[in-house]
């Protein structure tokens, strides 16, 4: 590798070997990750750039391990030269558990670098101690972005055989899509792994069969002796068996920042990402309502709400706009659709399709009969800006513009259910539109469900 000197293995994966070298223009000892295999097949192409890609729009976080280059050996071996570290925290808790104050601490500033992984649209997917490493200035820096994302690209080329079990949240296994929801369950799982020497609800440190494991799932998660309870409670809502019940990242690195420990002092000088807003301190003898409950609560008062609308609609004479009185594009479709979307609208009549597939730069979905089986339900439509028009899926999908029509609160908004568990959402473009749709899996929903 050109302007580099000096190697020597720190550690051998499956997947790569990471040297120490120096990197001789500015005499700098770095990190060298190099794939042990080579890049002969499209499936390694896809994964070491998604890997690069997502490493080098993450680097610039405090509490992301850098990326300085990256690049392919002669013999199409690629590697990636990054920050040299020095250990790592699945090295730390074998040697001794942290304490309350500094697992509070780490999972403050790596949620902030998820969370600020998640705004740019990217998974990491593998959150784990052994990822979680020391930065030369004592400060926990999330390495390896191996199974990253871009968050709405589902890329089925990553499979359970590259999961970390004791770190997986139980969705993962079932093949679900992979969503944010997955960081915050390893994340969480982690610091209670840190706290307490070894992963949650583990017995030993083989890992155990799938049988075994799923049933590891409906095992409580056992208090510590020594850890305060608001802290358990925390992590304990992180690791829900279902994701939507999990704080967002935002959320669990607020709800850790202003949690007051045995020592009555929250964390001071945290970096917090530009547009994030500070954490505010509470009382840890004073229990809080979960930012999740609140949110999931005024949901079903924004549906209440849209139900009285909607009767009031209906008695009118029609389906209208609850802003005017004239039918409108955001007014037609679905019955629980009688709310204005701001940049989007209503789908024209029931609209359900089969599994979307992806070729190169377009996604497809055949146009399906919603009286027969089918994966996906139209809850809403927008204009794709003019910049995404002929984008691939996965730009669209992570653009803000489009993500701020295509989410779950857009979902209760449009279907008045309150109750969301279960439902996933994607994003299908559509020459110059796009589509936001809803499913349980493949083939999973066989009437207009959307509609009841």
């Amino acid at each position: 590798m050109p302007g580099l000197s000096e190697l020597s293995v720190l550690a051998r994966g499956g997947y790569a070997t990471v040297y120490r070298a120096t990197q001789v223009s500015v005499a700098r000892e770095v990190a060298v990750k190099v794939e042990n295999r080579t890049l002969d097949n499209e499936r390694d192409q896809r994964r070491f750039l998604r890997e690069a890609r997502a490493a080098g729009r993450m680097s610039s976080h405090p509490h992301v391990v850098d990326l300085f280059d990256a690049g392919v050996t002669a013999d199409r071996h690629p590697y990636l030269i990054m920050e040299l570290c020095e250990g790592s925290y699945a090295e730390r808790m074998r040697r001794a558990p942290l304490d309350a104050a500094e697992a509070r601490d780490v999972g403050v500033k790596i949620a902030d670098a998820l969370a600020d992984a998640h705004h740019l649209g990217v998974l990491h997917r593998d959150v784990k101690p052994a990822n979680i490493l020391h930065s030369r200035f004592g400060e926990p820096a999330l390495a390896d972005f191996g199974l990253a994302i871009i968050a709405e690209a589902r890329d089925p080329s990553v499979t359970l055989e590259v999961l970390t079990p004791a770190y997986a949240p139980p969705e993962m296994f079932r093949h679900s899509a992979p969503s944010p929801a997955v960081d915050v369950y390893a994340l969480c799982a982690t610091l209670y792994a840190v706290l307490r020497g070894k992963p949650p609800r583990w017995y030993d440190d083989r890992n155990p069969s799938l049988l075994t494991l799923v049933d590891l799932f409906n095992q409580p998660i056992p208090d510590l002796p020594g850890v305060p309870r608001g802290l358990l409670d925390l992590l304990r809502q992180g690791m829900a068996n279902d994701p939507a019940a999990r704080p967002s990242a935002a959320e669990l690195r607020d709800a850790l920042a202003g949690l007051s420990l045995s020592s009555g002092t929250p964390p001071a000088g945290v970096y917090v990402s530009r547009g994030y807003p500070p954490p505010k301190s509470t009382d840890d003898s004073t229990p809080t309502v979960p930012a999740r409950r609140v949110r999931r609560w005024k949901r079903w008062w924004f549906a209440a709400l849209g139900a009285v609308a909607l009767v009031a609609a209906l008695a009118a004479g029609g389906w209208y706009a609850l802003a005017g009185d004239k039918p409108s594009d955001a007014s037609r479709a679905l019955p629980g659709c009688a709310v204005p979307l701001g940049n989007g609208r209503c789908p024209d009549g029931e609209e359900c399709f089969g599994p979307i597939r992806v070729d190169g730069p377009t996604a497809r979905a055949e146009r399906v009969s919603c009286e027969s089986r089918h994966t996906w339900e139209a809850y809403a439509v927008g204009d794709l800006p003019k910049r995404l028009v002929g984008a691939a899926p996965g730009e669209v999908a992570s653009d803000g513009a489009v993500r701020g029509l295509c989410n779950r609160i857009t979902f209760t908004k449009t279907t008045l259910l309150v109750d969301t568990r279960g439902w996933v959402f994607e994003v299908l473009p559509d020459g110059g539109t796009f589509h936001c749709l809803a499913g349980k899996g493949p083939g999973a929903l066989s009437d207009p469900t959307l509609s009841q």
